[in-house]
């Protein structure tokens, strides 16, 4: 029965199941190499943000800390981080824990611990503030006494801090005289024993922020080393963004060759196709052709003109 000439679809093949688990996968990859380049690209943007906030704040002149933070519990805003900020008063001393230390808080790399304490800010807003302090790092050393890094000033003392948003609280227990996070009332906690009652600490919590010291006056003979400036490093996130992606558009390309190759095979070369060998009429081979025998007359007619050309 004649199909009158019409051949299956080019493509048709496409819609068979092992086709439609090989364009699944495809897809799949293809979705993944997205947003793993798109998580790359949020990294990259979230470098670059802070890496500009340093650039415009970090050595501004220092302002008063009202001029940033308007009340004790105001949330430093984002455009207003590395601010640096002067202020006078008095650090929040316990006999037991004259500071805070806030280990495994590595500086390039290296492995360090961060000495924080609370300091009272004298007429803040017209009230005591009491600010979390960073006051610097050492390289951490179980076999080396840590007690000088870890002594404040006594009296009264003016800082320039540089403000930042404060950490968020952490579940984490730690040993006493230590914290896990810079969380304003974690720090308090560990650094008095009773939210700041007994060691003088009337005055209202700054909730919303720390600060960095960047200078100290008076200081005391040992402090710790202060912090350096964020690295300005955007890292690979940007080249990597792009790599993922490219791999999401050639998982879709390399299905989309296979299919076409797939398609050529089995529509111009296959079985059914006017071009498969099969498909082709088997040349004619002519016979050979038959070689007449020659008479007797025919010989002999042969010999007598031999003989006559070797006369002459």
């Amino acid at each position: 029965m004649s199909t009158g000439g019409r051949s299956p679809g080019r493509y048709r093949f496409l819609l068979s199941g092992r086709w439609a688990g090989i364009v699944a996968v495809a897809v799949v990859v293809s979705l993944a190499c997205g947003g793993l380049g798109y998580w790359q690209l949020t990294r990259y943007q979230g470098k670059a943000e802070a890496i500009a906030l340093v650039d415009a704040n970090y050595d501004a002149d220092p302002v008063a800390i009202e001029a940033v933070l308007p009340t004790s519990d105001s949330v430093l805003e984002d455009s207003r981080t590395w601010t640096p900020v002067t202020v006078t008063g008095h650090y929040l001393t316990d006999a037991a824990h004259p500071s805070v230390v806030l280990p495994q808080r590595p500086i390039g790399g290296s492995a360090a611990d961060h000495v924080a304490a609370i300091f009272a800010v004298d007429g803040a807003a017209g009230e005591t503030w009491l600010l979390t302090v960073d006051r610097g790092w050492y390289a951490t050393d179980t076999f080396t006494d840590h007690g000088p890094q870890q002594e404040v000033p006594g009296g009264e003392v003016t800082l320039t801090v540089r403000l930042r948003p404060a950490e968020p609280l952490t579940d984490r227990d730690a040993p006493e005289g230590q914290v896990y996070g810079l969380a304003p009332a974690q720090v308090l906690t560990a650094t008095t024993g009773d939210g700041g009652a007994a060691a003088g600490g009337d005055g209202r919590l700054v909730t919303g922020a720390y600060g960095v010291l960047a200078d100290e006056s008076p200081t005391t003979a040992s402090p710790p080393n202060p912090l350096p400036r964020p690295a300005a490093d955007l890292g690979n996130h940007l080249s990597y963004a792009f790599q993922w992606w490219i791999f999401g558009i050639g998982a879709l390309a390399g299905a989309a060759i296979l299919a076409r190759r797939e398609a050529f095979e089995t529509h111009d070369f296959g079985p059914h196709s006017p071009n498969s060998p099969a498909a082709r009429p088997a040349p004619r081979i002519e016979p050979p052709a038959r070689t007449r025998r020659r008479s007797a007359e025919e010989e002999e007619d042969a010999l007598i003109d031999a003989q006559l050309r070797e006369r002459t």
